[in-house]
């Protein structure tokens, strides 16, 4: 399914064009008409998100504002159909993404998650996701073999049933030592939102070769 099937199924604007997002558009010019016609809730030096209504409900699509942008939505294209990654139930479900260049996706199309508070986020998390996620960035570089010991002077015998307790840590245990994915993305509540009541990360489009190419 291409783009242009989208804007057919997606009740926008009448004036909306499909060949607006052809190969042959800017970045700029992309991200302006989507802009002008949709409602923006979030921009980041690569991408910017826009809400926009599917089959009668609010969802959430993110186009590209540079190569580093097409280079997440790549890999997260890749991390929310990987068939794996779904069976751990801590990705919002993909509904469609740019199919004119698979390598170079200019966009791609979600469900929407709603924000969590920090209370509700460290609730989810056992108790972690203070100190600006450092707490549990540490944790889940414990629980890979990244880090020697727990955060926040735990035990590695409360560490570790707090990670057999709680599934979400327990599922980030797991994508964090199966998938190359930066731990820091994981532990930042700004990825996070609640999908149907459960805690979901809405942006995995990070990996260290997206973070050594783009970032560094």
């Amino acid at each position: 399914m291409k783009l242009r099937d989208i804007i057919t199924e997606v009740p926008l604007p009448g004036d909306w064009d499909s060949s607006a997002y052809t190969k042959e558009k800017s970045f700029a010019s992309r991200v302006r008409y989507a802009t002008a016609r949709a409602k923006k809730i979030g921009t980041g030096s690569s991408r910017v998100a826009f809400e926009i209504e599917y089959k009668g409900r609010p969802t959430i699509l993110k186009i590209a504002k540079n190569k580093k942008g097409m280079a997440q939505n790549e890999y997260e294209i890749q991390m929310l159909g990987d068939w794996y990654v779904k069976g751990l139930n801590i990705t919002i479900p993909i509904i469609d993404s740019d199919e004119i260049d698979e390598d170079n996706p200019t966009w791609l199309h979600t469900e929407k998650a709603d924000k969590m508070t920090p209370t509700v986020f460290k609730s989810h998390m056992g108790g972690l996701g203070g100190q600006a996620g450092y707490d549990l960035e540490n944790f889940i570089k414990w629980s890979v073999g990244r880090r020697k010991d727990p955060p926040n002077d735990m035990s590695k015998e409360e560490a570790q049933k707090l990670l057999e307790d709680n599934k979400t840590l327990y599922a980030l245990m797991d994508f964090a030592g199966n998938f190359d994915i930066v731990v820091g993305d994981l532990a930042r509540r700004s990825n996070w939102g609640l999908y149907k009541g459960k805690p979901v990360l809405v942006d995995v489009g990070g990996s260290s070769e997206v973070l050594q190419t783009y970032y560094q």
